[in-house]
C-alpha cells in the first residue's frame, strides 16, 4: 500500500510538472526552433514530457488480476487518457494568447505516450505482472 501512495504522490508531481511546463510564460529566452539529431527540439521535448505518462499510471493505479486482457484495457484506457491530456493541453494553449496550439506537438505527445506503454508492455511481460 505505501508503494501505491509514493506512485500516486509522484503522478501528482508529474502532471504538476507538466502543467508547469505546458503553460509557464517563458518567453523568448529558451531556443526551440533549433533540433536534436535532425528532429525539432521541440517534438523531442514533448515527446519526453509524455513518456513517463504510462509508466507512472501502472505504477500508480494498476491492480495486478493475473489476466492480459484486463491489464491490455487498462494500458488503452491509459492511452486514451493521456491522449486526451495532450489534446486538452494543446487546446488550452491556444487560450492563453502566448502559446499556440500545435497538431505536431499534440502527434509528438502521442508519440512518446506510445513508447512509454511499450516499455511498461515488455516490463509486464516479461515479469508476468499483469
Amino acid at each position: 500500500m505505501k508503494k501505491k501512495i509514493i506512485s500516486r504522490l509522484l503522478m501528482l508531481l508529474y502532471v504538476v510538472a507538466v502543467c508547469l511546463l505546458c503553460f509557464l510564460h517563458l518567453g523568448n529566452g529558451f531556443d526551440m526552433a533549433s533540433g536534436w539529431l535532425g528532429l525539432p527540439k521541440d517534438k523531442v521535448v514533448h515527446s519526453l514530457m509524455f513518456l513517463p505518462f504510462p509508466v507512472l499510471m501502472y505504477m500508480a493505479f494498476h491492480r495486478q488480476s493475473g489476466k492480459a486482457g484486463s491489464f491490455i484495457m487498462f494500458m488503452i484506457l491509459t492511452l486514451i487518457i493521456g491522449a486526451a491530456a495532450g489534446g486538452g493541453i494543446e487546446l488550452l494553449q491556444e487560450a492563453t494568447g502566448y502559446r499556440s496550439c500545435d497538431i505536431a506537438d499534440f502527434r509528438a505527445d502521442c508519440i512518446g505516450l506510445f513508447v512509454g506503454s511499450i516499455a511498461v508492455l515488455l516490463y509486464a511481460a516479461l515479469s508476468k505482472k499483469w
